[in-house]
């Protein structure tokens, strides 16, 4: 099953297609003019035994032309028979689309993406194929609240960044959260949580709460509320523990409500009787894909 730190960044990008030509642009590279930006097929077998499927892919459109094509990976570990099918992949969208085509592989640290930065050799002179990778340095830094508002997956992936060291990307991804709508907040949230140290931590969830920031939402209440008034228990690490156990349950069932499921008693007093943080943090990303909330107690 996918991690969280697989999903997440994923979905971030099938949720905002623009967030992949933003992140191509803080390489260095040159977007070519274009009126739409879309998810495409990440089926990328091409007459082949061997199934080839790339973790995203996205589409830029000028009017009924294709001008570009970003193949997005996600990569948390040194897989080498994973880098081997990265040239495939652009070989095979590229024959699809019949449009430039370029590799972003996400990275949860900078020493991973130098990693996965290294050229792959394929043997033919010229088609050496050196991905273009961004680790946490590289993310771009969202630090207002109109830029947060604009692109809030990528104050999310700033945030998640940035956080310990750059108290901005916190206050921009509260602004962001309350642009995004109620099905993604709970995990966009889990995502954020799970980048940051204990002051950055409790910094967030400050933000989320004090009342010079007016940020009082229902999410706000319901699902940092609880957990904030739980976990931040002074010098209690058991409270903090429980708080944080508290807030996952909610973002499992409020992802598994928003997909339109109806939530058994069984399923909602399993889920919420869970004091297992790592059980719960792999349920979060898994209420994004199963077919039904009791695949998730399988």
């Amino acid at each position: 099953m996918p991690t969280r730190e697989h999903e997440i960044p994923l979905r971030l990008v099938q949720n905002q297609p623009a967030l992949a030509p933003v992140l191509v642009r803080a390489l260095g590279f040159e977007i070519p003019r274009h009126t739409e930006v879309v998810n495409t097929n990440t089926a990328l077998t091409n007459c082949d035994p061997r199934e080839l499927n790339a973790d995203g892919a996205v589409l830029l459109r000028d009017g009924p032309r294709n001008v570009m094509a970003v193949v997005v990976e996600r990569q948390n570990g040194r897989d080498k028979e994973k880098r081997l099918t990265w040239p495939a992949y652009l070989v095979n969208l590229h024959t699809r689309l019949e449009c430039p085509t370029l590799l972003v592989v996400l990275c949860p640290t900078d020493s991973l993406a130098s990693w996965c930065a290294a050229p792959i050799r394929t043997g033919h002179p010229g088609f050496d194929l050196a991905p273009l990778t961004i680790g946490p340095s590289r993310m771009p830094v969202i630090a207002r609240d109109e830029q947060a508002r604009e692109l809030p997956e990528l104050a999310v992936l700033s945030a998640h960044a940035h956080g310990n060291s750059d108290p901005r990307t916190l206050r921009a991804v509260v602004e962001a959260l309350d642009s995004t709508p109620e099905r993604n907040r709970a995990f966009y949230y889990d995502y954020v949580l799970s980048g940051l140290n204990e002051a950055a931590r409790e910094e967030l969830e400050g933000l989320m709460a004090v009342e010079t920031y007016e940020w009082q939402s229902d999410f706000a209440r319901k699902y940092v509320g609880i957990g904030r008034e739980e976990g931040r228990e002074e010098g209690r690490e058991e409270g903090r523990e429980e708080g944080r156990a508290a807030e996952a349950a909610r973002s499992v069932l409020s992802v598994l409500e928003a997909r339109g499921f109806t939530i058994s008693d069984e399923v909602r007093r399993r889920v919420e009787g869970c004091a297992d943080l790592a059980t719960l943090e792999k349920w979060v990303p898994a209420a994004v894909t199963v077919d039904r909330p009791e695949d998730l107690l399988d």
